[in-house]
């Protein structure tokens, strides 16, 4: 592995390289941050404005007797909910674009902290392999260690089932069964008064 930037042996000079090492590692995890608020702001705002509009549509239905509104509440409240996940998805994979840099940083630093949260995934056996290689490179700069690093980067490696967007995933077939249950519930009724 490439030897870690430190300071000299008996120096008590800061190195400007691990310096700005440490300060590049804490930006990116503030991004990381960043990046999982904005995805979980996305599907709170994305449930609350379909929940909303289903409500408001579904009272315009009852009001006016309208099957037709009645059944585009239902479906464009689902689609509000399938975007809201979808835009989480397409976040997610930008936070997972952070994992190279920040195991080239962890491992430059002599850090373990992200490497160690990857490693316990449960069901993380891809998660476990690509720390696993990257802890066995053997480098001679830290350009050629981010390098090896880079190339061996798949992003498939981290799939989003084993990632907390599987929650989010769940909790939209909830909300979209939800919808149709309430739908029925308003027309089985009517149906059979109809009989």
């Amino acid at each position: 592995m490439a030897r870690k930037p430190g300071n000299a042996p008996g120096s008590d000079q800061p190195n400007p390289g691990r310096d700005t090492l440490e300060a590049e590692y804490k930006a990116i995890h503030d991004q990381r941050l960043a990046l999982i608020r904005s995805y979980n702001l996305w599907y709170a705002f994305g449930h609350a404005f379909a929940l909303a509009y289903f409500w408001l549509l579904l009272n315009l239905s009852l009001s006016l007797s309208s099957q037709p509104m009645l059944f585009a509440a239902g479906a464009s409240a689902s689609a509000v909910v399938w975007f809201a996940y979808r835009v989480v998805l397409g976040i997610d994979r930008g936070v997972v674009a952070l994992y190279p840099r920040i195991i080239f940083l962890e491992l430059a630093l002599g850090y373990d902290f992200y490497r160690d949260y990857l490693r316990r995934r449960p069901r993380g056996d891809t998660e476990r392999s690509f720390i696993e290689r990257c802890e066995q490179i053997e480098a001679g700069s830290l350009k050629e260690l981010w390098d090896q690093i880079y190339s061996n980067f798949n992003d498939k490696d981290f799939p989003g089932d084993r990632r907390i967007t599987a929650q989010f995933k769940s909790a939209g077939y909830l909300s979209v069964a939800l919808f149709w249950i309430i739908i029925a519930l308003v027309l089985v009724p009517q149906y059979f008064s109809w009989r």
